[in-house]
């Protein structure tokens, strides 16, 4: 009886301890517009520990839910214990500079997702990377050029940059690149054209930038499926600040994902890689380490919220000049949230209408780029 009663008793320790993946759906307004993702916690995710977190770029006129069923991600994800995120675009697009495409803030977008997961899901600041395919690409290329103290590595494919954004393009840190590109491709020239520039013309951006060595070192990838392509492995290798760049060219390679789950693109899909395991395993090896992200904490004499005690359901924060972008969140004692929102740069002083909290005490946590602030709030 009693020896039963241990067995009964561990397993229930066991499934009381077990981990499940969860995809959650979900949305916030940035910029006036609903904005809307998925994001998969893997089996493994615990909320006591810092996740990597990758973005997943759909193509234009695709989504999040196609991006995250060609690309299969989120098996992945399972084995190697990051999260992953699918976000939406506006009318299935990126704002990258093409004609007639998005114009919506989706560099300001992206950002306000990372703060937002890593409020929520514990995101390691130091371990974000962005990956996408075609307009995808091309958005995961912006974010390299305009964001880069925020992202630790990119993985584009079948998606280059816009002449203009080539031409604009300041990073502000060494930012190690991968890129897949198939040589057939013909809606994101491998050559350059239609509105975008060549693959060797970005990678030469790259390479100069990361101080990268003249000449790549090239592979000549196993031929494992007979499906009329061939891959060759192209790596700069050391660059400056432990930078790196690398090309999987795709001879004979449509617009499609090497190695994916159905239909992708046009033109021949190559079987002999996984295009999802190498980003991952090209992007694993890198992190930001030293920004300092959502880890320093300011002062109360810096960041306001009055009045406190709450009396009429009118709360006024005010924020220092130094916040550009972020998330408040507030919380009651048992940790669930009551209330969400985006910081832009423009809101420095804000009234939010907090009449539908009980009497009681709550938790304000404000966290975004480079600060993290908490405070009590009582409400009577």
């Amino acid at each position: 009886m009693i020896i039963r009663f241990l067995i009964i008793a561990f397993a229930l320790l066991f499934n009381s301890s077990a981990s499940y993946s969860q995809l959650i759906s979900d949305s916030f307004t940035f910029d006036g517009l609903n904005r809307t993702y998925a994001v998969y916690l893997p089996a493994s995710y615990q909320q006591n520990e810092p996740s990597p977190l990758l973005l997943a770029l759909h193509g234009y006129t695709q989504n999040g839910q196609s991006m995250m069923t060609f690309s299969d991600f989120n098996t992945i994800a399972d084995t190697a214990g990051f999260v992953v995120v699918y976000p939406d675009g506006i009318s299935n697009s990126w704002n990258v500079g093409f004609s007639g495409g998005s114009t919506a803030d989706d560099v300001g977008f992206l950002l306000a997702l990372v703060d937002t997961l890593h409020s929520r899901y514990n995101i390691d600041y130091e371990r974000v990377y962005s990956t996408g395919f075609s307009n995808g690409g091309f958005m995961s290329y912006r974010l390299a050029c305009e964001a880069t103290d925020r992202i630790a590595a990119i993985a584009p494919v079948a998606g280059t940059m816009t002449s203009a954004s080539l031409g604009f393009c300041q990073p502000s840190e060494k930012i190690p690149v991968l890129h897949i590109h198939g040589t057939s491709d013909f809606v994101v020239s491998y050559n350059g054209g239609f509105g975008n520039v060549s693959v060797d013309q970005v990678l030469e951006l790259w390479n100069d930038f990361n101080n990268c060595p003249s000449t790549a070192v090239i592979e000549d990838l196993p031929d494992l499926v007979a499906d009329g392509s061939t891959v060759q492995r192209f790596t700069w290798s050391p660059c400056d600040d432990g930078s790196e760049v690398m090309l999987l060219k795709i001879l004979n390679g449509g617009h499609t994902w090497p190695g994916s789950t159905g239909v992708t693109g046009i033109g021949i899909t190559n079987r002999d890689i996984v295009a999802s395991s190498e980003i991952w395993n090209f992007v694993k090896q890198f992190s930001r380490p030293g920004t300092g992200v959502g880890t320093t904490e300011i002062s109360q004499s810096d960041f306001k919220v009055f009045p406190n005690p709450l009396i009429d359901g009118k709360l006024h924060i005010t924020l220092p000049e130094s916040v550009r972008s972020g998330i408040i969140n507030i919380s009651d004692l048992s940790g669930r949230l009551v209330y969400s929102e985006q910081i832009t740069k423009a809101d420095k002083n804000l009234t939010l209408n907090m009449s539908q909290l009980k009497p009681g005490y709550y938790l304000i946590i404000v966290a975004g780029n480079s600060f993290s602030y908490k405070h009590k709030l009582v409400v009577h």
